[in-house]
């Protein structure tokens, strides 16, 4: 049992938006956050052990997006994946159309850079599985999900916060890093989602199947039993596209049953292909997960649609002559696209278009990028879509 808690401790898309006026473009503008979904960024300590027994340690840069209002708000902690060829290059994760999801539901979100990526990179790389012969998953694992918590308890602490109510989401090794930080039975966690989860996969040398499979399956269902042997077994939904490159099918169905045997609650979901790799899904694919994931959340007190409803049309477009002058110039670059594709304005000459994935949330964002702020931190107006596809679906700007 020892052993076992040690362990589970363990698309191209188009889119613009108009600044105003007074904007430096230049390339050393400083990063400006968005207002409208209160986007901050805070540092959160963790210290963590890798695979040869060496500690690593520093502070977690972690993004932070929350609605309007006092809150106190659900929590959602998005983990990312790994690439260990470029775990350098990592930038601040945002997970932004995701973030935006989950803020729609009304959730705080933050999403942490772990240890070993990006600015964090020297630090060492306790996510390392060492060898594919004989991986180190389970100190790797254990490493990961030790940040989740850290994040997790971190923002636990916010007086906005109400971490009785925590939903776990991660991707790739974040999406079975969350399952491994399930396992610990965090207070107030009701949920987790993993989008194709897995450590070990290589989509050039070995496309589908990741380094000894088997292994992964022992862990999760480890995870299962320490998960399920606090009580009710929390609630994990895992989805997958058939056509993922780094986890094909097979080994999800093996891993969920796995998960199945050992007490866990999992909801499998198996996807037609997407894209020309089914493992970028949940970046590139929100206009397919995002009603998966309400509908699983609906039950758990969560029912509020976090995607974006699509107005009623008022009439199908006239060119050009479906804007007024002030967004011709926008329009134009708008109705050069193909859908689906989505057309927003604050009615004061700011304007965003997206084509693509999510393109609804997205123009929103994009025209919202430039609105001014209020004396209190608060846009000072707020986008709404005026064109959708071919259809007009708002009359006045």
């Amino acid at each position: 049992m020892k052993w076992l808690l040690m362990a589970c401790l363990a698309g191209a898309a188009l889119a613009h938006a108009q600044p105003p006026a007074s904007a430096d473009a230049s390339a050393s503008a400083p990063e400006r956050l968005q207002a409208d979904v209160r986007e901050a960024i805070v540092r959160v300590p963790a210290r963590v052990v890798d695979a040869f027994g060496k500690p690593v340690e520093g502070e977690l840069l972690v993004t932070t997006f929350r609605p309007a209002g006092p809150g106190p708000f659900p929590l959602a902690v998005i983990s990312h994946g790994r690439n260990s060829d470029k775990r350098a290059d990592y930038k601040r994760p945002r997970f932004e159309s995701a973030a935006r999801y989950f803020v729609r539901k009304g959730f705080a979100v933050a999403v942490p850079l772990r240890l070993g990526y990006g600015e964090l990179a020297d630090a060492g790389d306790p996510e390392s599985s060492v060898s594919c012969d004989a991986p180190r998953y389970g100190t790797a694992l254990r490493a990961a999900a030790q940040q989740i918590l850290a994040v997790r308890d971190f923002m636990a602490g916010q007086p906005d916060i109400d971490a009785n109510r925590t939903v776990l989401v991660g991707v790739s090794v974040g999406g079975i890093a969350t399952i491994a930080a399930t396992a610990a039975r965090a207070p107030g966690q009701v949920a987790a989602i993993s989008f194709a989860g897995g450590h070990g996969g290589n989509p050039e040398k070995r496309p589908g199947s990741p380094c000894q499979s088997d292994q992964l399956r022992k862990l999760y269902r480890a995870y299962a039993e320490a998960n399920a042997a606090a009580g009710a077994a929390t609630p994990t939904l895992w989805i997958y596209a058939e056509n993922d490159r780094y986890f094909a099918p097979s080994h999800a169905s093996r891993w969920a049953s796995a998960y199945a045997d050992g007490g866990g609650a999992v909801d499998l979901r198996l996807l037609p292909a997407h894209g020309e790799d089914g493992h970028k899904l949940f970046a590139a694919g929100n206009d397919v997960w995002q009603p998966l994931v309400d509908e699983f959340l609906a039950p758990l007190g969560f029912g509020q649609p976090g995607s974006v409803a699509r107005p009623a049309p008022v009439r199908p477009l006239d060119g050009e002559a479906s804007a007024p002058a002030r967004l011709r110039a926008g329009f134009q670059k708008f109705l050069a696209t193909q859908p689906p594709r989505a057309f927003a304005t604050d009615g004061a000459g700011r304007w965003g278009y997206a084509q693509g994935d999510d393109a609804l949330s997205r123009a929103l964002a994009f025209c919202q990028r430039h609105v001014p702020t209020a004396t209190d931190g608060t846009p000072a107006s707020t986008c709404h879509l005026h064109a959708v596809d071919d259809a007009l679906v708002r009359s006045t700007p």
